[in-house]
């Protein structure tokens, strides 16, 4: 979270989104405009829809394959999540934008 204070212009993407920290890395990202999450090894389903309902524009795709299944990941995504938009915008719009692609 400091590098994101004190290079605010830099992405940064919380990886497994922080973990057991994953409440307080949405509140942050609600906060500060290029803190990303990253969803893969979720805590929780419930940190995956509470983040796809507060920052769906910062929400990244991840499966931490080989440990986990990117199947169950996308499903868990698509079950969770608020709209199909979020969802498109999960499983890859989020990520072409950040990249620019």
């Amino acid at each position: 979270m400091e590098l994101c204070r004190k290079y605010p212009t830099v992405p940064v993407i919380f990886g497994h989104m922080g973990g057991s920290n994953w409440m307080d890395v949405i509140a942050f990202a609600k906060e500060h405009r290029r803190a990303y999450l990253d969803l893969s090894a979720a805590f929780t389903p419930l940190s995956v829809k509470t983040a796809l309902t507060e920052v769906p524009e910062k929400c990244l795709f991840g499966s931490d394959a080989p440990f986990g299944e990117p199947q169950l990941c996308r499903q868990l995504i698509e079950f969770v999540s608020p709209s199909r938009s979020i969802t498109e915008l999960v499983l890859g719009g989020n990520i072409e934008s950040l990249l620019q692609i």
